[in-house]
Protein backbone atom coordinates (compact mmCIF):
# COMPACT_ATOMS: atom_id res chain seq x y z
CA UNK A 1 0.00 0.00 0.00
CA UNK A 2 1.53 3.68 -1.07
CA UNK A 3 0.79 6.93 0.53
CA UNK A 4 -0.35 9.77 -1.02
CA UNK A 5 2.37 12.09 -2.78
CA UNK A 6 3.86 15.15 -1.31
CA UNK A 7 5.64 17.87 -2.68
CA UNK A 8 7.85 19.69 -1.45
CA UNK A 9 9.44 23.34 -2.19
CA UNK A 10 13.64 23.82 -1.58
CA UNK A 11 13.91 27.66 -1.45
CA UNK A 12 16.84 29.08 -0.03
CA UNK A 13 17.13 32.51 -1.57
CA UNK A 14 15.09 36.06 -1.01
CA UNK A 15 16.04 39.68 -2.68
CA UNK A 16 15.19 43.05 -2.16
CA UNK A 17 14.67 44.35 -5.52
CA UNK A 18 14.22 48.00 -4.98
CA UNK A 19 13.99 50.37 -2.08
CA UNK A 20 12.60 53.38 -3.13
CA UNK A 21 12.09 57.37 -1.02
CA UNK A 22 8.79 58.04 -2.72
CA UNK A 23 8.32 61.51 -1.72
CA UNK A 24 12.10 62.18 -2.66
CA UNK A 25 12.24 65.78 -3.94
CA UNK A 26 14.62 68.73 -5.06
CA UNK A 27 17.21 66.66 -6.71
CA UNK A 28 15.68 63.09 -8.35
CA UNK A 29 17.02 60.23 -6.57
CA UNK A 30 19.41 62.03 -3.74
CA UNK A 31 17.22 60.70 -1.41
CA UNK A 32 17.01 63.69 0.47
CA UNK A 33 13.01 64.84 1.83
CA UNK A 34 11.75 68.07 2.80
CA UNK A 35 9.03 66.16 4.22
CA UNK A 36 8.79 64.90 7.48
CA UNK A 37 6.94 62.16 6.78
CA UNK A 38 8.70 60.13 5.00
CA UNK A 39 6.99 57.15 2.29
CA UNK A 40 8.90 54.12 1.26
CA UNK A 41 8.37 51.60 -1.40
CA UNK A 42 9.79 48.20 -1.46
CA UNK A 43 10.30 46.03 -4.66
CA UNK A 44 10.52 42.18 -3.57
CA UNK A 45 9.46 38.56 -5.02
CA UNK A 46 5.68 38.10 -5.02
CA UNK A 47 6.67 34.69 -2.17
CA UNK A 48 7.81 37.71 0.23
CA UNK A 49 4.91 37.83 3.03
CA UNK A 50 6.42 40.32 5.29
CA UNK A 51 8.34 43.49 4.86
CA UNK A 52 9.52 45.63 8.27
CA UNK A 53 10.84 49.08 8.45
CA UNK A 54 13.28 50.59 11.16
CA UNK A 55 15.21 54.05 11.22
CA UNK A 56 16.58 53.71 14.73
CA UNK A 57 19.00 51.17 14.18
CA UNK A 58 16.45 48.04 14.97
CA UNK A 59 15.10 49.04 17.74
CA UNK A 60 11.54 49.79 16.63
CA UNK A 61 10.48 47.54 13.42
CA UNK A 62 7.22 48.88 12.04
CA UNK A 63 5.35 46.62 8.89
CA UNK A 64 4.91 47.64 5.72
CA UNK A 65 1.55 47.31 3.82
CA UNK A 66 1.53 44.78 0.34
CA UNK A 67 -0.03 47.03 -2.34
CA UNK A 68 -2.37 45.87 -4.94
CA UNK A 69 0.26 44.85 -6.97
CA UNK A 70 2.41 42.19 -6.52
CA UNK A 71 5.88 42.37 -4.59
CA UNK A 72 5.01 46.05 -3.90
CA UNK A 73 4.80 46.85 -0.24
CA UNK A 74 4.39 51.06 0.84
CA UNK A 75 5.07 52.49 4.34
CA UNK A 76 4.49 56.08 5.40
CA UNK A 77 5.95 57.21 8.93
CA UNK A 78 2.87 58.65 10.80
CA UNK A 79 5.04 60.20 13.08
CA UNK A 80 7.12 63.42 12.32
CA UNK A 81 10.91 62.46 11.82
CA UNK A 82 13.28 65.10 12.58
CA UNK A 83 15.87 67.12 10.49
CA UNK A 84 19.07 64.88 9.83
CA UNK A 85 20.44 62.15 8.12
CA UNK A 86 19.09 58.47 8.35
CA UNK A 87 19.83 54.58 7.93
CA UNK A 88 16.56 52.87 6.80
CA UNK A 89 16.84 49.12 7.23
CA UNK A 90 14.15 47.12 5.38
CA UNK A 91 13.63 43.46 6.50
CA UNK A 92 11.70 40.85 4.04
CA UNK A 93 10.47 37.11 4.74
CA UNK A 94 9.47 35.01 2.37
CA UNK A 95 7.04 32.03 2.32
CA UNK A 96 9.62 29.68 3.24
CA UNK A 97 11.01 31.80 6.30
CA UNK A 98 13.75 33.01 4.37
CA UNK A 99 14.71 36.73 5.84
CA UNK A 100 17.02 39.44 4.23
CA UNK A 101 17.99 42.81 5.28
CA UNK A 102 18.93 46.28 3.47
CA UNK A 103 19.74 49.71 3.67
CA UNK A 104 19.09 52.55 2.49
CA UNK A 105 20.21 55.87 3.91
CA UNK A 106 18.17 59.18 3.35
CA UNK A 107 18.15 62.36 5.10
CA UNK A 108 15.07 65.10 6.34
CA UNK A 109 15.74 68.19 5.43
CA UNK A 110 13.14 70.42 6.42
CA UNK A 111 14.39 74.11 6.99
CA UNK A 112 16.17 76.61 4.94
CA UNK A 113 17.68 79.76 5.68
CA UNK A 114 16.30 83.28 5.00
CA UNK A 115 18.61 84.58 2.61
CA UNK A 116 19.79 88.73 2.00
CA UNK A 117 21.11 90.88 -0.67
CA UNK A 118 23.10 93.44 -0.10
CA UNK A 119 24.33 95.87 -2.53
CA UNK A 120 28.48 95.07 -2.37
CA UNK A 121 30.28 98.00 -0.31
CA UNK A 122 32.34 98.10 -3.40
CA UNK A 123 29.89 99.55 -5.49
CA UNK A 124 28.24 101.59 -3.07
CA UNK A 125 29.68 105.04 -4.15
CA UNK A 126 28.24 108.07 -1.96
CA UNK A 127 27.10 107.46 1.40
CA UNK A 128 27.32 103.75 2.49
CA UNK A 129 24.53 102.43 2.99
CA UNK A 130 21.90 104.18 1.27
CA UNK A 131 21.62 101.85 -1.93
CA UNK A 132 22.56 104.32 -4.26
CA UNK A 133 25.20 103.92 -6.99
CA UNK A 134 26.85 105.55 -9.84
CA UNK A 135 28.28 102.38 -11.48
CA UNK A 136 25.88 101.04 -14.10
CA UNK A 137 26.66 97.09 -12.98
CA UNK A 138 26.95 97.03 -9.88
CA UNK A 139 27.94 93.89 -7.73
CA UNK A 140 25.02 92.34 -5.28
CA UNK A 141 26.62 90.06 -1.82
CA UNK A 142 24.05 87.27 -1.80
CA UNK A 143 24.20 85.98 2.34
CA UNK A 144 22.62 83.40 4.59
CA UNK A 145 22.86 80.91 1.59
CA UNK A 146 22.93 77.25 2.90
CA UNK A 147 25.84 75.19 1.53
CA UNK A 148 23.12 72.70 0.41
CA UNK A 149 21.76 75.25 -2.24
CA UNK A 150 21.21 74.26 -5.66
CA UNK A 151 19.64 77.33 -7.06
CA UNK A 152 19.87 80.50 -6.92
CA UNK A 153 18.18 83.08 -8.36
CA UNK A 154 18.08 86.39 -8.18
CA UNK A 155 14.98 88.73 -10.03
CA UNK A 156 15.47 92.58 -11.15
CA UNK A 157 12.35 94.44 -11.35
CA UNK A 158 12.91 98.23 -13.18
CA UNK A 159 10.23 100.29 -15.39
CA UNK A 160 7.61 97.70 -14.64
CA UNK A 161 9.20 94.51 -16.11
CA UNK A 162 11.01 91.86 -13.76
CA UNK A 163 13.43 89.29 -15.23
CA UNK A 164 15.23 86.42 -13.52
CA UNK A 165 18.99 85.82 -13.64
CA UNK A 166 20.83 82.78 -12.07
CA UNK A 167 23.71 84.17 -9.51
CA UNK A 168 26.87 82.64 -8.91
CA UNK A 169 29.28 80.99 -6.63
CA UNK A 170 32.56 81.52 -6.04
CA UNK A 171 34.99 81.38 -3.65
CA UNK A 172 33.85 84.23 -1.80
CA UNK A 173 30.48 83.23 -1.61
CA UNK A 174 27.51 83.28 -3.90
CA UNK A 175 26.88 87.02 -6.00
CA UNK A 176 25.18 88.54 -8.93
CA UNK A 177 26.62 91.01 -11.36
CA UNK A 178 23.93 92.40 -14.02
CA UNK A 179 25.46 91.29 -17.35
CA UNK A 180 24.44 94.59 -19.49
CA UNK A 181 24.85 98.32 -17.93
CA UNK A 182 21.58 99.47 -16.23
CA UNK A 183 20.13 102.65 -16.71
CA UNK A 184 19.67 105.25 -14.25
CA UNK A 185 16.35 105.00 -12.37
CA UNK A 186 15.08 102.46 -9.50
CA UNK A 187 16.10 98.79 -9.39
CA UNK A 188 14.36 96.28 -7.19
CA UNK A 189 16.23 93.05 -6.31
CA UNK A 190 14.98 90.02 -4.50
CA UNK A 191 16.52 86.48 -3.78
CA UNK A 192 14.89 82.49 -4.11
CA UNK A 193 17.11 80.06 -2.98
CA UNK A 194 15.67 75.95 -3.21
CA UNK A 195 18.02 73.56 -1.64
CA UNK A 196 18.98 69.78 -2.43
CA UNK A 197 15.95 68.94 -0.49
CA UNK A 198 13.75 71.35 -2.45
CA UNK A 199 13.00 73.47 0.19
CA UNK A 200 12.79 77.45 -1.74
CA UNK A 201 13.41 80.50 0.48
CA UNK A 202 13.21 84.14 -0.27
CA UNK A 203 14.79 87.33 0.18
CA UNK A 204 13.09 90.42 1.24
CA UNK A 205 13.55 92.62 -1.51
CA UNK A 206 15.95 95.27 -1.88
CA UNK A 207 15.39 98.64 -4.16
CA UNK A 208 18.55 99.91 -5.97
CA UNK A 209 19.11 103.35 -6.86
CA UNK A 210 21.66 103.93 -9.95
CA UNK A 211 22.90 107.52 -10.34
CA UNK A 212 25.34 108.51 -12.80
CA UNK A 213 24.21 112.19 -13.38
CA UNK A 214 24.89 115.17 -11.76
CA UNK A 215 25.16 119.02 -12.87
CA UNK A 216 25.76 122.05 -11.15
CA UNK A 217 23.04 124.42 -13.06
CA UNK A 218 24.06 128.28 -11.36
CA UNK A 219 26.73 129.74 -9.63
CA UNK A 220 25.75 133.36 -8.95
CA UNK A 221 27.39 136.43 -7.02
CA UNK A 222 24.99 137.54 -5.09
CA UNK A 223 26.74 140.88 -3.96
CA UNK A 224 27.45 141.64 -7.51
CA UNK A 225 27.62 145.41 -7.29
CA UNK A 226 27.38 147.76 -10.12
CA UNK A 227 26.02 146.29 -13.33
CA UNK A 228 23.91 143.25 -12.44
CA UNK A 229 25.63 140.13 -13.69
CA UNK A 230 29.45 141.34 -14.62
CA UNK A 231 30.49 139.35 -11.37
CA UNK A 232 31.87 142.68 -10.45
CA UNK A 233 31.96 143.83 -6.69
CA UNK A 234 33.13 145.91 -4.37
CA UNK A 235 32.57 143.93 -1.41
CA UNK A 236 35.90 141.81 0.23
CA UNK A 237 33.68 139.18 1.16
CA UNK A 238 31.95 137.86 -1.71
CA UNK A 239 28.85 136.12 -1.29
CA UNK A 240 28.09 133.01 -3.75
CA UNK A 241 24.89 130.79 -3.81
CA UNK A 242 24.58 127.47 -5.76
CA UNK A 243 22.00 125.81 -7.66
CA UNK A 244 21.89 122.09 -7.92
CA UNK A 245 19.66 119.13 -8.33
CA UNK A 246 18.27 118.45 -4.56
CA UNK A 247 20.00 115.06 -4.43
CA UNK A 248 23.33 116.87 -3.96
CA UNK A 249 24.98 116.92 -0.42
CA UNK A 250 27.72 118.38 -0.84
CA UNK A 251 28.88 121.95 -2.48
CA UNK A 252 32.47 123.05 -1.68
CA UNK A 253 34.01 126.01 -2.83
CA UNK A 254 37.81 127.08 -3.94
CA UNK A 255 39.27 130.49 -4.69
CA UNK A 256 42.85 129.26 -4.86
CA UNK A 257 42.92 126.27 -7.25
CA UNK A 258 41.61 123.59 -5.10
CA UNK A 259 44.15 123.97 -2.36
CA UNK A 260 41.79 125.52 0.22
CA UNK A 261 37.90 124.43 0.24
CA UNK A 262 34.84 125.93 1.92
CA UNK A 263 31.55 123.80 2.48
CA UNK A 264 28.34 125.52 1.09
CA UNK A 265 25.33 125.78 3.09
CA UNK A 266 22.32 124.06 2.32
CA UNK A 267 19.30 126.92 2.25
CA UNK A 268 15.98 126.34 3.09
CA UNK A 269 15.09 126.50 -0.49
CA UNK A 270 16.00 122.58 -1.79
CA UNK A 271 19.05 122.64 -4.03
CA UNK A 272 20.34 126.29 -3.48
CA UNK A 273 23.59 126.61 -1.19
CA UNK A 274 24.88 129.82 -0.09
CA UNK A 275 28.73 130.66 1.00
CA UNK A 276 29.93 134.00 2.08
CA UNK A 277 33.62 134.39 1.94
CA UNK A 278 34.75 135.02 6.14
CA UNK A 279 38.31 136.58 4.94
CA UNK A 280 38.71 139.35 3.38
CA UNK A 281 39.42 138.79 -0.62
CA UNK A 282 42.15 140.89 -2.03
CA UNK A 283 41.66 143.15 -5.17
CA UNK A 284 41.44 141.59 -8.86
CA UNK A 285 40.38 138.94 -10.53
CA UNK A 286 39.57 135.92 -9.14
CA UNK A 287 38.38 132.02 -10.50
CA UNK A 288 35.96 130.55 -8.32
CA UNK A 289 35.85 126.40 -8.46
CA UNK A 290 32.55 124.88 -7.08
CA UNK A 291 32.58 121.35 -6.86
CA UNK A 292 29.04 118.90 -5.94
CA UNK A 293 28.90 115.78 -4.88
CA UNK A 294 25.67 113.87 -4.78
CA UNK A 295 24.10 111.03 -2.53
CA UNK A 296 25.20 108.45 -5.33
CA UNK A 297 29.01 109.86 -4.99
CA UNK A 298 29.08 111.61 -8.36
CA UNK A 299 31.04 114.69 -8.35
CA UNK A 300 31.57 117.41 -11.11
CA UNK A 301 33.14 120.98 -10.95
CA UNK A 302 32.30 124.12 -12.56
CA UNK A 303 33.76 127.54 -12.31
CA UNK A 304 33.35 131.10 -12.24
CA UNK A 305 35.45 134.66 -12.76
CA UNK A 306 34.56 137.14 -10.60
CA UNK A 307 36.77 140.89 -10.14
CA UNK A 308 36.91 142.45 -6.47
CA UNK A 309 37.08 145.96 -7.23
CA UNK A 310 36.77 148.49 -4.06
CA UNK A 311 38.72 151.23 -5.74
CA UNK A 312 37.76 154.44 -7.38
CA UNK A 313 40.29 157.00 -7.80
CA UNK A 314 39.01 161.00 -6.68
CA UNK A 315 38.30 163.12 -9.63
CA UNK A 316 38.82 166.31 -10.28
CA UNK A 317 37.39 168.95 -12.24
CA UNK A 318 38.53 172.31 -13.86
CA UNK A 319 37.08 175.25 -15.72
CA UNK A 320 38.38 174.93 -19.19
CA UNK A 321 41.76 177.42 -20.53
CA UNK A 322 39.28 178.40 -23.41
CA UNK A 323 36.84 179.51 -21.09
CA UNK A 324 38.75 181.15 -18.76
CA UNK A 325 38.63 184.48 -19.17
CA UNK A 326 40.48 187.09 -17.57
CA UNK A 327 43.12 186.16 -15.35
CA UNK A 328 43.82 182.45 -15.77
CA UNK A 329 43.11 179.79 -12.82
CA UNK A 330 41.13 182.90 -10.77
CA UNK A 331 37.65 180.74 -11.75
CA UNK A 332 36.10 183.78 -13.20
CA UNK A 333 34.26 183.18 -17.01
CA UNK A 334 32.25 185.74 -18.99
CA UNK A 335 31.14 182.72 -20.99
CA UNK A 336 27.80 182.16 -20.06
CA UNK A 337 28.02 178.43 -21.23
CA UNK A 338 31.79 177.50 -19.86
CA UNK A 339 33.31 173.89 -20.69
CA UNK A 340 34.35 172.18 -17.71
CA UNK A 341 37.47 169.14 -17.93
CA UNK A 342 37.13 166.34 -15.80
CA UNK A 343 40.02 164.67 -14.51
CA UNK A 344 41.39 161.32 -12.54
CA UNK A 345 38.27 159.20 -14.45
CA UNK A 346 39.05 155.63 -13.97
CA UNK A 347 38.70 153.37 -16.97
CA UNK A 348 35.95 151.68 -15.56
CA UNK A 349 34.09 154.51 -14.81
CA UNK A 350 30.18 153.98 -15.65
CA UNK A 351 28.33 157.14 -14.51
CA UNK A 352 30.08 160.64 -14.17
CA UNK A 353 27.93 163.29 -13.48
CA UNK A 354 28.08 166.90 -12.20
CA UNK A 355 25.80 168.42 -9.64
CA UNK A 356 25.66 172.05 -10.00
CA UNK A 357 24.72 174.34 -7.21
CA UNK A 358 23.23 178.02 -8.00
CA UNK A 359 21.25 180.15 -5.85
CA UNK A 360 19.72 177.11 -3.98
CA UNK A 361 18.71 175.25 -6.89
CA UNK A 362 20.26 172.54 -7.78
CA UNK A 363 21.14 170.77 -11.56
CA UNK A 364 22.83 167.16 -12.41
CA UNK A 365 24.45 167.46 -15.49
CA UNK A 366 25.86 164.20 -17.50
CA UNK A 367 29.44 164.29 -18.30
CA UNK A 368 31.00 163.00 -22.21
CA UNK A 369 33.66 161.31 -22.86
CA UNK A 370 35.70 161.92 -26.29
CA UNK A 371 37.52 159.36 -27.99
CA UNK A 372 40.36 159.87 -26.58
CA UNK A 373 38.88 159.07 -22.79
CA UNK A 374 38.90 162.89 -21.94
CA UNK A 375 35.87 163.62 -19.62
CA UNK A 376 33.97 166.94 -20.06
CA UNK A 377 30.51 168.70 -19.37
CA UNK A 378 28.64 171.76 -20.37
CA UNK A 379 25.38 173.52 -19.20
CA UNK A 380 22.87 172.89 -21.71
CA UNK A 381 21.44 176.31 -20.94
CA UNK A 382 22.98 179.60 -20.65
CA UNK A 383 24.11 180.54 -16.99
CA UNK A 384 23.13 183.65 -15.83
CA UNK A 385 25.79 185.73 -13.62
CA UNK A 386 26.48 184.72 -10.21
CA UNK A 387 28.75 181.81 -8.28
CA UNK A 388 28.34 178.37 -9.49
CA UNK A 389 29.75 175.11 -7.52
CA UNK A 390 30.38 171.82 -9.29
CA UNK A 391 31.07 168.70 -8.18
CA UNK A 392 31.63 165.24 -9.69
CA UNK A 393 30.23 162.05 -8.91
CA UNK A 394 31.83 158.64 -10.17
CA UNK A 395 30.30 155.41 -10.41
CA UNK A 396 32.19 152.62 -11.54
CA UNK A 397 31.14 149.33 -13.16
CA UNK A 398 31.74 147.43 -9.40
CA UNK A 399 29.47 150.45 -7.84
CA UNK A 400 32.28 152.20 -6.27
Amino acid sequence: KHSASLTVTVDTQITIDVIELVNDNGIPGDNMTNDAHPQFRVTVPGDVNEVSLSIDGGVTWVKATQSATPGVWNYTWPGTVPDGDYTLNVKATDNAGNTVTETLHFTIDTTLSTPVIVLDSADDSGVHGDNMTNHTQPTFALQHIDDDAVRVTVSVEHGGVTTTFDATKDAGGWTFTPTGAWADGDYTLSVSVEDKAGNTSHSASLTVTVDTQIAINNIELVNDSGIPDDNLTNNVRPHFQVTVPTDVNVVRLSIDGGKTWFNATQSATPGVWDYTWLADVGEGKHTLTVEATDKAGNKTTQQLDFIIDTLLSEPTIVLDSTDDSGTKGDHLTNVNKPTFLLGNIDADARYVTVEVQHGGTKEVLTATKDATGNWSVTPTGTWADGDYTLTVRVEDEAGN
